[in-house]
């Protein structure tokens, strides 16, 4: 069976709303006569298009200069437009504080896209200190108005018992929503909801139908997921080489689990010919990804030498990259290859691992593959 490590995303949190994203632009602060004149004597509402038109011209300085004098004039999509240039830095210097200030004046006002991102910052602690009472209390202000996002977030928030208490009936309902307002990542967790039988009844049909929508989409983690069901038969009879067809368009958007499900496909011969080669080469690439699962597999390639030279202190760098983040079989390979290498061996392999892992202030170890 394919060992589904997958780590669980204790939340997503969908980008912010307003300006599109584009390079940083650091602000000038002198502007032509034409543009002092353009910004003068108009009404917010025109002032406002006419600074959303040089924003989306790329030209972000002058666009920042409208923004700034619509939202002083109390124009709520001016400051929330104005609050994500400080937070994306377009324009102006990077200010998640001041993005913030704006972003919380339009949310006063009733903007949802302002209430959205504001608990936004609330949730994540950008910006601020973190409070999830608050971030759950602006989601739902938000939610009320039909806010896509803030939908999702509200289901992400019961579906992990981040802020509020778990509750899988809830974050069901707040994904259903979500998805019916056009968001892309709630039927996965809908999929997985059923798939799971988390807070339902398990409905493998159910749970398919929903990795499905997004799958068709495109969407690399709905295709796994559904690559997935039919590598280990769940809801329907095994079927390899569906698996094999949904990770790899999952694998060719860079999905680091998809790319590794790939590859045990090609080392055990399911669904596509046997290739050892092609299992290194999709190992590999999730592997430098931090995929524990493939880092293990890619060092025990390297142990047995199959797709590749034989190379133990290789071997013993992956399958430890992979031990350091709790993957159960690299822990036990880890053991068996540092009783079969020489000390000059486990000592090169040491090196290696202590290149790619970085220690922070907790302690915890880090791997940063290259």
């Amino acid at each position: 069976m394919l060992n589904k490590k997958l780590p669980i995303i204790i939340y997503v949190l969908i980008l912010l709303s307003g300006c599109s994203s584009a390079p940083e632009v650091v602000r000038d602060e002198t502007t032509t006569a034409k543009e002092k004149v353009l910004f003068a004597n108009s009404d917010a509402q025109t002032i406002f298009k006419q600074a959303k038109d040089y924003d989306e011209k790329g030209n972000f300085k002058v666009a920042v200069i409208g923004y700034q004098k619509a939202a002083e004039m109390g124009l709520a999509v001016a400051q929330n437009d104005l609050g994500f240039m400080y937070y994306d830095g377009k324009g102006v210097t990077q200010n998640f504080a001041q993005a913030m200030v704006w972003f919380k004046k339009a949310a006063e006002l009733g903007l949802a896209n302002a209430q959205s991102n504001l608990a936004h910052m609330y949730h994540t602690g950008i910006g601020t200190r973190q409070n999830l009472s608050q971030a759950n209390l602006w989601y739902n202000k938000a939610a009320a108005k039909g806010d896509a996002k803030a939908l999702y977030n509200l289901g992400i928030m019961n579906y992990t018992g981040l802020g509020v208490k778990q509750n899988f009936e809830q974050a069901k309902q707040w994904f259903k929503k979500a998805a019916a307002s056009g968001n892309t990542k709630a039927p996965i967790y809908l999929g997985k909801i059923y798939l799971n039988g988390e807070g339902v009844t398990k409905n493998l049909v159910h749970a398919k139908q929903w990795f499905d929508i997004v799958a068709q989409q495109n969407d690399a983690e709905a295709q796994y997921e559904l690559g997935l069901m039919y590598y280990n038969g769940k809801g329907m009879t095994k079927d390899f080489t569906q698996a094999e067809k949904w990770f790899r368009l999952a694998a060719r958007q860079k999905y680091a689990p998809a790319q590794s499900g790939l590859s045990k496909l090609f080392y055990e011969g399911k669904g596509v010919k046997q290739n050892f080669s092609e299992a290194v080469y999709w190992a590999r690439l999730a592997a430098k990804q931090g995929q524990s699962d493939a880092q293990n597999n890619l060092g025990m390639m390297y142990y047995k030498g199959e797709g590749v030279a034989i190379d133990p202190i290789l071997a013993y760098k992956w399958v430890s990259l992979a031990a350091i983040q709790g993957n159960t079989k690299a822990i036990s390979g880890r053991n068996l290859l540092a009783n079969k290498l020489s000390v000059e061996q486990l000592i090169k392999g040491e090196r290696l691992v202590a290149e790619l892992v970085k220690k922070p202030a907790n302690g915890k170890s880090i791997p940063v593959p290259k």
